[in-house]
């Protein structure tokens, strides 16, 4: 009888063991923000929580849930990598609409960069040399 109460406690700890590692570290409330894409491209983003593609439509915005404070950003156009960026979650910083975000991303299209301004070449003014003579006289 001894043996058997011995095996159900080993078994209650190891069981309790593997729940334990099974089990991921989440925050109860994931974090929700803001992706606005001010470009004129849909952009697509892989969801952090399932299998699923969320698309950001040109020109609009849509909200995002994630539970970790730092996290990769990678939007994609037509299959290819577009936008990346890392974001750092700022619990209820960011108001848009009359309510609290805890993170923003920004899809902006890339700028070339402004075309270098030429210089008008300087021109050089001559003195003009004085004459010894009054031509009047």
């Amino acid at each position: 009888m001894k043996k058997r109460v011995f095996w159900v406690g080993a078994l209650l700890v190891m069981a309790g063991v593997a729940a334990a590692e099974v089990t991921p570290i989440q925050p109860d409330n994931p974090y929700v923000g803001v992706i606005k894409n001010y470009t004129k491209k849909d952009v697509e983003v892989p969801s952090l929580n399932s299998m699923g593609t969320i698309t950001v439509p040109a020109g609009g915005w849509v909200e995002y849930r994630v539970w970790s404070e730092k996290f990769q950003f990678l939007g994609y156009v037509d299959g290819q990598p577009y936008h990346c960026a890392t974001v750092q979650v700022d619990p209820e910083k960011y108001q848009l609409f009359c309510k609290s975000y805890d993170f923003l991303v920004e899809i902006r299209q890339a700028e070339p960069p402004a075309p270098s301004k030429k210089l008008k070449k300087r021109v050089k003014k001559r003195k003009v040399a004085a004459t010894g003579g009054d031509i009047l006289g």
